[in-house]
């Protein structure tokens, strides 16, 4: 029987030729990309030149396309937009490859750190993402004819509408009330309409366990979800998340990424990750990684970490083409320890941006909550990293405030801040400064938590 990780026809199990047979693929694809972004005048062709390439045949192999600087990232997309905003009244980017009337999906960013930046589909474009979403779909175990329940942020969110529009495509029955209905809307539609399949941030999915007696009378075990696929943020990917789905919901759980450029990854069923296999290899150049610091690019094989450069092998509409996405990922390639399927996943470390430096020691805000989540349910897994100026620096000792699980003794408390401290030392090499407060002290959210709070003097 096929697995359903199964999508390419490579028939090898050692990695060099795996990847050398994925470079391949690659290049056959991005010669003919190459060419079409070149006929983009006001952006891609610019950069292009500013990288000292004249013509679309100066690139003559992959390694030379892996040797062309970033061409656009967050900063700069901002820029294409609010220019093409300005020049021709709309703000899809100077970097649109297609018209505007062949644009015609949408989905954003939150926005919360400044101007919301625009993910733009063709029809095409719209149609392979719904392929490529519809793997991971499948993966889940999510059949044709099942409700899903879907309780991401629909104001234009990736996970938003454009998952509602690939579920149903795919065939199933999406019920999107959406994080902006709230957590008792939430849990009556699910109590009423008997989803299969729960589609939701891991802080929203911690919300209905916490929440669920008080709103509706009973436990979230009693509502049949069997599936929950989580997104977004840090933590779907934990032992310890997972263990607590499995306790509370009597459910698997999933953790994805996807619906940018064609990407698409997701853990599989094992009762631990092992990464997220990468799910869109004949679409998307998901992990050309580079260092972060000389921008160079790196050799990609089992164990690599790096920043990775998001190129969409075939996309039409204001494509990633040497996007730095500011991911820093890690590399897995071969046969994976927890389903056995052999090909590339991925562990996603962390934000370049989000990286802090402590006395010259590099961690990321995912690797600290990963140690506090070890001490559920004594902490109940919510986090606060406090700076008093913007990361990376960070002026010693850093501040980590962690809440007390449900129930936990405050005399326990300082026992614990020092256990979590020492922990924390073994593992990432610096000792943090670390109070404990109240159980529910710290804001609850159904979208994406920020982990990190600058608190300026």
């Amino acid at each position: 029987m096929t697995s359903p990780l199964s999508y390419l026809d490579i028939d090898t199990r050692d990695p060099a030729e795996y990847l050398a047979a994925l470079d391949t693929l690659r290049w056959q694809k991005l010669q003919r990309q190459i060419r079409y972004v070149w006929t983009n005048e006001d952006y891609y062709r610019k950069r292009f030149l500013e990288a000292g390439i004249r013509a679309p045949e100066d690139l003559r192999t992959l390694a030379d396309f892996r040797c062309l600087p970033a061409f656009i990232d967050k900063a700069r997309h901002r820029e294409s937009q609010d220019e093409s905003l300005k020049r021709y009244g709309h703000p899809l980017g100077l970097h649109l490859t297609t018209t505007p009337e062949n644009a015609i999906h949408l989905a954003a960013t939150s926005g919360t750190t400044g101007t919301p930046t625009f993910y733009v589909f063709s029809r095409r474009d719209l149609e392979i993402t719904c392929k490529v979403l519809g793997r991971l779909f499948r993966v889940a175990g999510i059949r044709p004819g099942d409700t899903t329940f879907h309780a991401f942020g629909l104001s234009l969110w990736l996970a938003g509408i454009t998952y509602v529009q690939a579920l149903e495509a795919y065939g199933a029955r999406p019920v999107a009330v959406g994080a902006e209905g709230g957590v008792p809307k939430i849990l009556r539609y699910i109590e009423i309409t008997r989803p299969r399949v729960l589609f939701a941030t891991p802080s929203m999915v911690n919300q209905l366990i916490e929440r669920a007696q008080d709103e509706i009378g009973k436990p979230v075990g009693t509502l049949g979800i069997e599936t929950v696929v989580v997104c977004g943020e840090p933590g779907g990917s934990q032992p310890i998340f997972r263990a607590r789905v499995r306790a509370h919901f009597g459910a698997q759980t999933f953790d994805i990424t996807g619906g940018a450029w064609h990407n698409g990854t997701i853990t599989c069923d094992s009762r631990d990750a092992h990464g997220m296999h990468y799910m869109a290899e004949d679409h998307c150049f998901r992990y050309d990684l580079v260092d972060p610091e000389t921008r160079l690019p790196l050799e990609l094989k089992d164990g690599a970490v790096g920043e990775a450069i998001h190129t969409g092998l075939e996309y039409e509409a204001s494509p990633a083409f040497r996007n730095a996405t500011g991911d820093m990922l890690r590399l897995h390639v071969g046969e994976c320890p927890g389903c056995g399927h052999f090909g590339v996943r991925m562990e996603i470390l962390g934000r370049v941006d989000d990286m802090l430096m402590i006395k010259g020691v590099k961690a990321y805000p995912a690797a600290l909550q990963k140690v506090v989540h070890e001490f559920q349910p004594k902490l109940s897994g919510e986090l606060r990293i406090r700076l008093d100026a913007p990361p990376p620096k960070v002026n010693p000792p850093l501040q980590l405030i962690v809440e007390a699980g449900e129930g936990t003794p405050e005399s326990t408390w300082p026992m614990l801040a020092s256990a979590l401290s020492q922990r924390i030392r073994e593992l990432l090499s610096f000792r943090p400064n670390v109070t404990v407060q109240p159980f529910g002290s710290l804001p609850r959210s159904g979208a994406k938590t920020k982990l990190i709070e600058v608190v300026e003097a």
